[in-house]
């Protein structure tokens, strides 16, 4: 990530095969990575995992094979990575560029609300 975000300081919590945070820092503000998996029936991970279907699941403006396929993505889900921004600063680019940076390189993609958007691979 270091090649997205050149000259951000980085700051892991937890170890880094099983990290819960990852922050970014620069003059421009924060950027950080929150990891997030199943621990039970019901849990936050769980919550979102279901919400997504579901938003999936009433998209009328989808093909029913294209909804089938998000929902099968959505429901194969074993980690999410949450990116919270923290400064006006920092461009809505920056978020998305490193956020599909990060989904690229653990082959996922990106949820921004209302579309799942699969990163370009690299060239």
């Amino acid at each position: 990530m270091r090649d997205v975000l050149p000259g951000w300081l980085l700051h892991w919590e937890g170890e880094p095969e099983r990290w819960a945070s990852a922050t970014f820092t620069s003059a421009q503000g924060t950027l950080t990575f929150n990891s997030l998996e199943y621990t039970g029936p019901l849990d936050q991970f769980s919550r979102i995992i279901l919400g997504t279907s579901g938003h999936f699941w009433r998209r009328e403006d989808l093909p029913k094979s294209t909804r089938k396929d998000l929902i099968h993505f959505v429901g194969g889900t074993k980690w999410l990575v949450g990116v919270v921004g923290t400064s006006e600063v920092l461009s809505e680019d920056v978020f998305l560029k490193a956020a599909l940076e990060l989904a690229r390189r653990l082959n996922g993609r990106v949820f921004n609300g209302t579309d799942l958007i699969s990163p370009e691979p690299r060239a």
